[in-house]
């Protein structure tokens, strides 16, 4: 049990450091992408371990690094955004030649954005939710099992069975239940990273499958999310060759998709 709460205890520096990291250099897309990440890495622990410690505790410290990763959600968004246009103005750089526009345009976007982080009100947010999970982590007490290792190996081949299934049975064509289960995988993978190893299961091969399935699934999400938002944008603008552009790397996204899926 008491290394179970040291690997709670580690994701929970790396998540305050993750915060820093972001404080002082929040221009770099990695450092916003990884307060997301590691929040998203101690909600799947703690979740894995619910049922071991106080519910009400649970779901305080759950809704506290939920509304974290929210501060920094809609930059998440432009920055995926502007990964995608920037991969497709390399491959296709012959679309268009207001590429020079889209980025001036989506580059203040994400300057405001960022500047919507550090307004008063998400400053005091973050630092709240920050010093409210290192708390409660330092005081969670874990009920006493039997065996661990056997308590983790069944949590996790549950996990992984369901997370197969719904996988299986997916109606790709239907966005949430999609997400849905991509949010599975994420839980099941850092689950299996970092708590499998007290277990005799099979954790690695868990790990790698829930990964497939996130990043599969990833690739659906976020070409919704970018599809959304790049609608917003070519309504929102004035210049009609910027509009145009907007929708031809909608269609750009699409076909990139499909190729990827094997045309399908």
């Amino acid at each position: 049990m008491e290394e179970i709460l040291k690997v709670l205890s580690k994701r929970t520096d790396k998540l305050k450091k993750a915060y820093t990291d972001y404080q002082n250099n929040p221009y770099q897309p990695e450092t916003a992408h990884k307060v997301r990440t590691h929040s998203r890495k101690l909600r799947s622990l703690l979740n894995f371990l619910k049922k071991t410690f106080d519910e009400d505790e649970y779901d305080r410290l759950n809704d506290e690094l939920k509304n974290l990763a929210r501060i920094y959600g809609r930059l998440r968004e432009v920055d995926v955004l502007i990964e995608l246009c920037t991969e497709i103005a390399l491959d296709e750089p012959g679309l268009s030649d207001d590429y020079k526009a889209l980025f001036a345009f989506l580059h203040k976007e994400r300057l405001k954005e960022m500047r919507r982080t550090f307004n008063k009100t998400k400053v005091r947010s973050a630092e709240s939710a920050l010093a409210a999970v290192e708390a409660g982590v330092g005081n969670i007490s874990l009920k006493e099992k039997p065996d661990w290792g056997r308590y983790i190996k069944k949590r996790l081949v549950k996990k992984n069975r369901r997370l197969t299934e719904a996988y299986h049975n997916a109606d790709m064509d239907d966005h949430e239940a999609v997400h849905e289960i991509r949010k599975k995988a994420k839980k099941l993978r850092f689950s299996a990273k970092y708590l499998g190893k007290f277990s005799s299961g099979k954790h690695k091969k868990m790990t790698r499958n829930a990964q497939r399935i996130q990043d599969e699934f990833g690739v659906l999400t976020d070409a919704h999310v970018n599809r959304q938002m790049l609608e917003t944008y070519a309504e929102r603008v004035d210049d009609e060759a910027l509009k145009k552009l907007f929708y031809k790397i909608d269609e750009a996204q699409q076909k990139m998709l499909n190729n990827s899926q094997g045309g399908a």
